[in-house]
């Protein structure tokens, strides 16, 4: 089965004081993604054209909900059917079950859902149905108001069903491969059915489609869930759902690493690792390009510390200048590994903390890339030390 999966991480600067910084009190093929898009099932050559996909997305728009008459969401939440315009629903939802139930095993998540764009279908003969399409299935946590995006996938190509039952049930499903093998797959799935241009094009208007599959799911269910997000880009309004309140737009993080931090959403994304943290600057105009790792180091051996960073720069010839018995939020005695100045525009510049705990160290890894555009660096220095400051370790 082909599972397509790929994180967006975005890698970045800072130019943080090696002392002590203050405390401060404050508080995710491509991981694709789709929505109902709309197909003919009158005929086994009846193709639908693009232009028509798009309008059947705005024919049925959802009823917004005024935010005083609704609640905050909580879980578990309602599980996922397709919820797109009515012809569809049977054979959409059947395929949407089966890849949600099959696509990540028991990957945990607040709510996993199929975003099925079919592009064609036959009904020539009720045991096997054939439906041709991209279906992308999504995983979130609820933080908040907001879905933010876990594992998800791209799952493209020819699903078979059997109707005679009643319910379609889906019994084989041939699907686009990845590498070397992805253009002849989709010649040989779509090719000869004249659908690989539609096919195509369905790819890239995935981040609609998603948009509109959610939409169609949270004002069914009266769900107060107003936008979701994806590791390395900004949130994302949902199709007629209210605006995030400035208040939820803030997250409390609790790492397995041992520590709390705050940060807001629109500036800074996390990724959970087992035993270590990604953050990043989200990509946009007004941050340069930042990734934060924090990790725990078994022991106390500081000089085995520094060679396991020195060891995983992205510049291995990267000169840095060690400063030892330094603080970090008033915790004395570390350790500072860091790029000098002066920078120029494009440079990279690293900054990392050693920072020993009762029986291990806590390391920090910072890497960005410098601006000349002084506003844009001072804010993007600001972001990261805002969540350095925030930080508060067990």
């Amino acid at each position: 089965m082909k599972k397509s999966i790929v994180f967006v991480a975005a890698t970045c600067f800072l130019a943080l004081s090696i002392a002590g910084c203050g405390k401060t009190a404050e508080e995710p093929g491509t991981t694709t993604n789709e929505s109902p898009v709309a197909a003919s099932f009158e005929a086994s050559d009846n193709t639908v054209p693009s232009s028509e996909v798009t309008e059947s997305l705005s024919e049925e728009e959802p009823a917004t909900t005024d935010n005083a008459e609704i609640g905050y969401p909580s879980l578990p939440l309602p599980e996922y059917h397709y919820y797109g315009p009515e012809e569809w629903v049977d054979y959409a939802d059947s395929i949407s079950q089966f890849l949600i139930e099959n696509s990540f095993g028991k990957e945990e998540s607040d709510l996993s859902i199929c975003v099925p764009v079919i592009l064609k279908v036959d009904e020539s003969d009720p045991a096997d149905v054939k439906a041709w399409g991209e279906f992308w299935v999504y995983t979130y946590q609820l933080i908040n108001t907001s879905l933010i995006g876990g594992p998800g996938g791209s799952f493209g190509g020819l699903a078979h069903l059997d109707k005679t039952g009643g319910s379609p049930v889906l019994t084989d499903f041939e699907y686009v491969e990845d590498g070397s093998d992805y253009d002849p797959s989709v010649d040989r799935i779509f090719g000869s059915e004249g659908l690989k241009e539609a096919y195509v094009e369905a790819c890239d208007k995935s981040e609609m489609y998603q948009n509109q599959a959610l939409s169609y799911y949270i004002n069914h269910n009266g769900l107060y869930i107003t936008q979701y997000q994806h590791y390395g880009w900004p949130p994302v309004a949902i199709i007629n759902a209210p605006p995030t309140k400035e208040e939820d737009q803030q997250i409390y993080y609790v790492g397995n690493a041992g520590f709390t931090t705050q940060f807001d959403m629109r500036q800074i994304c996390a990724l959970e690792m087992d035993n270590d943290e990604t953050f990043s600057t989200v990509i946009c105009d007004e941050l340069n390009e930042a990734l934060i790792e924090i990790y725990i180091d078994d022991g106390l051996d500081v000089e085995a510390a520094i060679k396991k960073i020195r060891k995983n720069l992205f510049d291995e010839s990267a000169e840095l200048t060690r400063i030892d018995d330094t603080s970090f939020n008033e915790i004395s005695g570390c350790t500072v590994l860091m790029s000098e100045g002066p920078y120029k525009d494009g440079d990279h510049v690293y900054m990392n903390y050693i920072v020993p705990r009762d029986d291990h160290l806590f390391v920090i890894k910072i890497y960005s890339i410098y601006s000349e555009n002084e506003e844009k660096q001072m804010y993007t220095d600001d972001v990261i030390a805002g969540l350095l400051n925030a930080m508060e370790l067990k």
